[in-house]
């Protein structure tokens, strides 16, 4: 019966069980060199201008919907931000909801407007008329 116990103990060292050399620590999903297996996202390079687009869609069921594009931005501190009205026939407006934004954009069917934000910081906002259509600006 020791001998079961001798051969059993070899077995398990032989394949590993019991060291703590259990494979390789992780894989690089980005540039450069190292291990690790964590993804992320960002906000995207900083630039001193952005633009936004206000977007109309068919939903295919006979609906508008209503979006910015891109849905957030990022530009350097006293960057400019500009929205231009796509649609053309639907009014919309940039209403933000954080404290110390630049003043709220009315509703305009037509063209673009823009504002400069002199603070770091990010900047929420919505088209008050259609719900769900939101945004942010990241300042830098």
């Amino acid at each position: 019966m020791r001998l079961s116990y001798v051969l059993l103990a070899v077995v398990a060292i032989g394949c590993g069980g019991g060291g703590s050399d259990g494979g390789p620590t992780g894989t690089n999903n980005g540039t450069g060199t190292g291990t690790g297996t964590g993804t992320g996202t960002g906000t995207g390079t900083a630039t001193a201008t952005a633009s936004v687009t206000m977007k109309e869609a068919d939903d295919g069921y006979g609906y508008s919907t209503f979006s910015f594009a891109p849905s957030s931005v990022t530009i350097t501190k006293g960057g400019t931000v500009t929205w231009q009205n796509e649609a053309g026939k639907t009014a919309h407006n940039v209403t933000f909801a954080t404290s110390g934004s630049p003043s709220n954009v009315a509703n305009f069917t037509t063209g673009s407007t823009s504002r400069t934000f002199p603070n770091a910081g990010t900047y929420a906002y919505s088209c008050t008329n259609h719900p769900g259509m939101t945004g942010s600006v990241t300042v830098q």
